[in-house]
């Protein structure tokens, strides 16, 4: 991830789902019957079209799109055992910031009604354990047969962290939380020991780091910077022997387009997140609330084995960032960490779960073709 010619550039990981492949994930996850073998030559199909679009917009790290899952982080059903299937995903009542704006919940929700019926969360009842290892040796496969002759390292594929998995499904099996990561941390290690063996990057997916602060599912995460430091933990056993530099791991606020008026300043978690074994980190710097926070790496010096990762695409906004915003956001944190401790990247995901966009696809493209952009006028002023 480190570049000593220019500023990289990649993405979260998301990105929408062609509309024939979204009913299909729509339908088995909603549990109808569906024809596997089609629904894999879609997904292969999607997966190919998906990464020659981000190699032609200028994207240099590129990945599947998630286009497999219905979600990236409720796909673990289909994967793990002990989560019992119950609707528990009511946005408009389980943020702090929409419980002080409900007419923003209520438009929000109206405009994504659709596909938040089929975005459920479930809860834990049981012991979770790998059921089935095709699915990612799928991913693997698609992604492999898409990048062709190009190095897999020019690649990265997506997984939840044990934080997140507690997050968003509320334990009603295990004594404590504790067991719970401990646990679920034993289990994920399968999944991304086969997509780091393969080959690609590993992108560990935690919001729970800092949407747990304002957010909650079920009964919660418990006190939200005993959680940061308990998943840091868990996480860290999971990844153990892993090769950090392939490893990226992604910190967010909630990817939807609300007020986030109640989000936890990064500065108060940043500290326990640089304790993760992970080479790269990624943070929001593009949305109107987080921008400022490039600031804080005034006073907190980034370890010398670290990445910044910096959002500099808003993936909530329909305005289309000029390229030049793009560099002056890569610029600042190029000057407080150095040139090549800097990855050029987005907010968060475009399709966080299948069908939820906030951002239509023709200007999710354009987004990150502003974002390559902006990445070579940075790269011209800082190399």
């Amino acid at each position: 991830m480190r570049s000593t010619e220019r500023i990289l550039t990649t993405h979260v990981g998301s990105l929408p789902r062609p509309d024939d492949l979204l009913k299909v994930i729509w339908d088995k996850a909603d549990g109808n019957a569906v024809d596997e073998a089609a629904l894999t030559e879609l997904v292969q199909e999607a997966v190919k079209t998906v990464v020659a679009q981000q190699r032609e917009v200028g994207i240099d790290i590129v990945g599947d799109g998630e286009l497999s899952k219905p979600g990236f982080s409720n796909y673990i059903y289909e994967r793990y055992s002990g989560f019992e299937k119950e609707d528990l995903l009511h946005m408009e009542t389980s943020a702090l910031d929409f419980a002080d704006f409900p007419d923003v919940a209520a438009q929000l929700m109206g405009d994504q009604l659709e596909a938040f019926k089929h975005a459920e969360m479930r809860e834990c009842k049981g012991p979770i354990a790998l059921k089935d290892p095709e699915p990612v040796r799928q991913d693997i496969a698609h992604l492999a047969a898409a990048l062709g002759d190009k190095p897999r390292d020019s690649a990265f594929l997506n997984a939840p962290t044990p934080g997140q998995v507690l997050f968003n499904n509320p334990n009603k099996y295990y004594a404590t939380r504790e067991e719970y990561l401990e646990a679920t941390a034993e289990a994920l290690r399968t999944e991304y020991q086969e997509i780091i063996d393969a080959g690609f990057n590993l992108q560990l997916d935690s919001p729970d780091l800092a949407m747990s602060a304002h957010y909650t599912f079920g009964d919660g995460v418990g006190d939200h910077m005993e959680h940061v430091h308990r998943a840091i933990e868990a996480l860290n056993h999971a990844i153990d022997g892993l090769p950090a530099e392939r490893l990226r791991l992604h910190i967010c606020w909630g990817n939807y387009a609300g007020p986030h008026n109640h989000d936890v300043p990064l500065r108060k978690i940043i500290e326990p997140i640089l304790t993760a074994n992970v080479e790269t980190i990624s943070i929001e710097g593009a949305n109107p609330t987080h921008e400022y926070e490039y600031e804080i790496f005034k006073d907190v010096e980034l370890p010398d084995d670290k990445v910044l990762m910096p959002g500099v695409i808003d993936v909530c906004n329909t305005r289309l960032e000029h390229p030049r915003v793009v560099a002056q956001r890569i610029l600042r944190f190029a000057e407080l960490v150095g040139r090549e401790r800097v990855v050029a990247s987005t907010d968060c995901g475009f399709a966080t779960f299948a069908g939820v966009a906030w951002i239509p696809p023709s200007l999710v493209w354009a987004k990150l073709r502003a974002l390559a952009e902006g990445a070579e006028i940075a790269s011209r002023e800082l190399f």
